[in-house]
């Protein structure tokens, strides 16, 4: 019979516990100023991409929150584009698709995306593409909603080829387990610069 892992409380520690979680939260808020290219590491990298194939995506993106909460931000993305839009674009809140994730906190599974009203064309006209079809998952980390992982299926805009296949739910409940694993990464990195031990 397998044992059961217990670790018990350290009384000691108690006192700490609202330094150390403000000091998780200032590292959370640093990374979404503008240091997650660093923050995000190889591992971290690997691992999205490979659920972005797994999911059957084209490429996908990481978007946080900026410090007003107004906008989203596209902080990593696996396409070929990336320069392009990584860190200096903006997605305003009042539009597009994935802001709406940030609203509900809902994820979205579309396909025919350009037949949706609610898709912000902006960023797919600055790029000469078009986003076939999208799913986007919220992404929490340090106890609250950061920003959304997205992933799209894309074709050049005047491309008269049929459209991608599209995603399914099983493409969706990919990115969802990747948004959590990238969590835990995330916030095992935060904690251990907290705690001064990052090489822990």
């Amino acid at each position: 019979m397998a044992g059961r892992l217990t670790v018990l409380n350290d009384d000691r520690l108690d006192v700490l516990r609202p330094l150390i979680d403000a000091r998780v939260r200032a590292a959370a808020e640093l990374v979404g100023e503008g240091a997650f290219e660093e923050f995000f590491d190889r591992t971290m990298r690997d691992q999205l991409i490979e659920a972005l194939a797994s999911a059957q995506a084209h490429e996908g993106t990481v978007w946080l929150l900026d410090k007003s909460r107004s906008v989203l931000v596209p902080r990593f993305n696996s396409g070929p584009n990336a320069e392009s839009f990584v860190g200096s674009f903006r997605q305003s809140l009042r539009m597009g698709m994935i802001s709406m994730v940030v609203a509900t906190e809902q994820p979205i599974c579309e396909n025919e995306v350009r037949k949706n009203q609610q898709q912000d064309p902006t960023l797919d006209k600055k790029l000469g593409l078009a986003t076939c079809a999208m799913l986007a998952v919220p992404f929490y980390f340090a106890g609250e909603l950061r920003g959304v992982i997205s992933a799209v299926q894309l074709q050049a805009a005047d491309d008269a080829q049929p459209e991608p296949p599209g995603f399914t739910v099983e493409n969706l409940d990919t990115l969802q387990l990747a948004a959590s694993v990238l969590a835990r990464m995330i916030e095992h990195q935060l904690m251990s610069l907290a705690l001064g031990r990052e090489d822990f």
